[in-house]
Order: structure tokens, then C-alpha cells, then sequence
């Protein structure tokens, strides 16, 4: 999807109102019916649910240049809560100004359809990798993931990226305890897979990690199309 001058000077606009929150900051409780749009400028954000028990799932990461989006028509209660994982930049942008601006940029708003369905798969292989996927497996899809959708938007160089997640979060992702998360990272490690340094990650046989996950990018191929200025601002035919 291209987006054109004027769609990126709207983009930009937006994320000169950006704003910063500390990591592990409730944005939306679950029952909430939000009044604004979400765009994660830096850092990662989560959607997720809370048990009874105490106990979290997390059912998504948001990375910069994911929106978190409203629902126009119905203005339903959420059935999921939204917050920061690390400290993040954040801009927000008011329903009635969400509005407006779906309404003035077409192309923006097809983007975010296609985004929608990006987001849906995701949560399928999500599924799967609960359901299906050992503890190695599960991590290894996860971060096969990440590498891909931090490449895309540039934050991922040659295999590495920055990876300021807890073991904490790492577990309430994958569905796993603490002890658990820590055992298959060192795993991963020993096995010549993975190098985590700090808060960066070095994925050191790529293709190894692939296939220990069974990891199939397509899914992902819609959030892979690069967002390039057009050379105007009228609608393709």
C-alpha cells in the first residue's frame, strides 16, 4: 500500500504530538470503551487479559508504527486491556480527529484494513504456538516474529534487535512460567541459536531457529509491503 506525500505529512503531524509513558502503564482497562486512537512511535505496548487468579495473557505486541484502533460504528466495551511493556512514545489521537482523518486519507484507511487482517493472523499463529508448539518451538516462532516485524518498520538490523522484554512478560506471552522461560532461553543459547546480550538479541543461525519453529513468514506478508511516498496525492485509478 503507497501512501502519498501528503498521507506521510499526516503521519508525521501525528507523530510530533507523541508522548512519553513509563513501561508496565495500564493505557485501557479491559470494559473500557476507548475515545482514542493509539500509535506506538517508540518502544512496545501489549494487549492483554487479566484472570481471576491474577494470572496474565498477553494476546499482542504492538511495535512502533502499530495503531491501536476504534471501533467506529458500535463503540463497544474492550475485551482485552492495553498498556506499555517498556517505556514507550505514544501518540494519542482523539476519536472525532480519527474520524477526520480516515475520512480525508483513503489510503491511510485501506492501510489499516490491511493492517486488521495482519493483526487477525497473527493472532491465529498465536494460537497455534500455545496449543501446539513445544516451549523451544513457542520462543523460537515468537522471536522469528519479532525479527520480521521490527525489520519491517527498521528497527531490526541484519538479525538483531533491541529486546528490552522481562522474562516476566516473555512468560505471560508464551504461556509459560518464569522457571520455564528462562530454562528454554538457555536452551536456545546452548544450542548456538541465540545470543542475548543485555537488552539486545542476536539471532546467530537463522535459518536453524526457522526450522526448530516451523516458522512460514506468510502471514506476515501484508505488514511486509513498504510504505513509499507517491508522486501525488490523488487516488490511483
Amino acid at each position: 500500500m503507497d501512501l502519498t506525500a501528503g498521507d506521510l505529512r499526516e503521519l508525521e503531524r501525528l507523530a510530533a504530538t507523541g508522548r512519553r509513558f513509563p513501561a508496565q502503564t495500564p493505557l485501557l482497562h479491559q470494559s473500557d470503551v476507548p475515545e482514542n486512537a493509539i500509535l506506538v512511535l517508540d518502544g512496545f505496548a501489549c494487549r492483554y487479559k487479566y484472570l481471576t487468579n491474577g494470572r496474565r495473557q498477553i494476546t499482542a505486541y504492538l511495535v512502533p508504527g502499530d495503531l491501536f484502533e476504534l471501533d467506529l460504528e458500535y463503540r463497544l466495551p474492550l475485551d482485552c486491556a492495553l498498556g506499555t511493556l517498556t517505556a514507550c512514545r505514544l501518540a494519542v489521537l482523539p476519536r472525532p480527529d480519527y474520524e477526520d482523518l480516515l475520512r480525508r486519507r483513503p489510503r491511510i484507511a485501506r492501510g489499516l484494513q490491511m493492517m486488521r487482517l495482519t493483526e487477525a493472523a497473527i493472532l491465529r499463529e498465536w494460537i497455534t504456538n500455545l496449543g501446539s508448539r513445544s516451549g523451544p518451538e513457542r520462543l523460537a516462532h515468537f522471536l522469528c516474529e519479532m525479527l520480521l516485524r521490527l525489520r519491517t518498520t527498521g528497527l531490526a538490523s541484519d538479525n538483531q534487535y533491541s529486546f528490552p522484554i522481562t522474562q516476566a512478560d516473555l512468560a505471560d506471552t508464551l504461556g509459560m512460567s518464569c522457571v520455564h522461560i528462562n530454562r528454554v532461553l538457555q536452551k536456545l543459547r546452548r544450542d548456538g541459536l541465540i545470543e542475548l546480550s543485555g537488552r539486545r538479541l542476536t539471532i546467530l543461525k537463522p535459518e536453524g531457529l526457522r526450522t526448530l519453529a516451523e516458522y512460514d513468514a506468510s502471514y506476515l506478508e501484508p505488514a511486509a509491503i513498504p510504505l513509499r511516498p507517491c508522486v501525488s496525492d490523488r487516488p490511483a485509478a
